[in-house]
């Protein structure tokens, strides 16, 4: 089922702004509404009865104070069974919507969902993961800047269950269209489960890999769980298309990649938020003149930044910290596999200067147009890769 704003009341446009794009969402927004109202009437209600009897029952000169009752058997029934009947109400409907979010139906898409310090990666049914992304902000003159987050593609009108994990620290999926977030722990797998709504007649988006408007709706993802420095920026799209689009682009994804451009995309969907590819130190050291400089570490001691040191650094993050960076990359051993850890190298080596290049090769690569400022050659290590 697909809702609009103007099935909405107008108080539940101000407080949810955005229409709830499941049934499911719904019912969290008529459960809120329910007990805002149920709040709201006990608290005139007492508010008023409060007044009331401190006028009435105010202290006059003269006349002495009342004695009060200890005990009114009738009265403490009355106020313990109502309020606790009303409220074992709420818990019943509040435990049937967290069951639909929480206990997926038969036949249910599942998604594979990994996050870690600062992004998320979707692996579908068929090993694919997204390799689109989109820029996170735009210049007041239109032009984009800043980092880019992912694309992830789901059909229209389908129950998606998602097993989620954490590389690392706590981390939180919220999808503010489905009015639900759940916790992602490092160690253990959390679940989570909606149905996508059907889409309207009229309802398209802009699809950056063929540079056209395609039906669809795209519905933010952020973290809701504070993670540490760019956490802001942790954010990631659930674009909503009809069950060919999502087909064709399962199709593209596991289709053969130029080792180059794969390495390209990986970047800017995992490891673009803390590695430049300009020369400009970010949370990780840059990724600019990386491949085939030497490197001080942290121990003092100093390495050559080749393919071998760069797999054990995405591998095991902790084994080379390099020299003022903290080591807190998580591993991503079991998340990329040698294809993508190939392309990333190949990718690398088209970023420095210090990569031998065979005469007369194209790579491909598409030459960095950010800031060239020359920056110390660091390069991953210690979770930073």
């Amino acid at each position: 089922m697909s809702y609009t704003l103007a099935e909405q009341s107008w108080l539940s446009k101000f407080i949810f702004r955005a229409a709830p794009a499941s049934d499911s969402a719904a019912w969290s927004d008529g459960l809120f509404m329910m007990i805002f109202w149920f709040s709201t009437f006990f608290f005139v209600l007492l508010m008023v009865l409060m007044v009331y009897w401190t006028v009435k029952y105010r202290r006059r000169p003269g006349v002495p104070a009342p004695v009060s009752p200890h005990h009114n058997t009738p009265l403490e029934i009355i106020w313990t069974v109502v309020p606790s009947s009303a409220l074992l109400v709420i818990f019943i409907l509040g435990f049937q919507g967290y069951l639909s979010k929480t206990v997926a139906p038969t036949g249910a898409l599942e998604l594979r969902v990994s996050a870690w310090k600062w992004g998320w990666a979707i692996t579908y049914p068929n090993g694919a993961q997204s390799p689109e992304t989109k820029f996170l902000e735009e210049s007041a003159d239109g032009t984009v800047v800043g980092n880019k987050y992912p694309i992830f593609y789901v059909p229209e009108n389908t129950a998606v269950s998602l097993r989620m994990s954490s590389q690392d620290v706590i981390h939180a999926f919220w999808i503010p269209d489905f009015r639900t977030k759940m916790d992602v722990y490092p160690n253990r797998f959390t679940g989570y489960t909606f149905h996508t709504p059907t889409l309207g007649l009229e309802e398209e988006v802009f699809d950056e890999t063929v540079g056209q408007n395609i039906p669809g709706r795209d519905m933010w993802v952020f973290c809701a769980e504070y993670c540490g420095d760019e956490h802001s920026r942790m954010a990631a799209t659930i674009r909503v298309v009809p069950q060919f689009i999502y087909e064709q682009k399962l199709a593209e994804w596991n289709a053969p990649k130029d080792p180059v451009e794969l390495g390209k995309q990986i970047h800017e969907g995992r490891c673009a938020i803390c590695h430049s590819v300009n020369g400009t130190p970010g949370t990780g050291p840059t990724w600019k003149d990386l491949y085939g400089s030497q490197g001080l570490m942290s121990d003092g001691s100093t390495v050559l930044k080749d393919d071998n040191y760069i797999r054990e650094s995405i591998y095991i993050p902790a084994a080379k910290i390099v020299a003022g960076y903290a080591g807190n990359m998580p591993s991503f051993q079991g998340q990329l596999d040698e294809t993508q850890l190939d392309g990333i190298i190949a990718y690398m080596k088209t970023l420095s200067q210090h990569a031998p290049q065979p005469a007369g090769s194209d790579t491909g690569a598409e030459p960095a147009t950010e800031s060239t400022e020359s920056q110390p050659n660091e390069t991953t290590g210690g979770g930073q890769s």
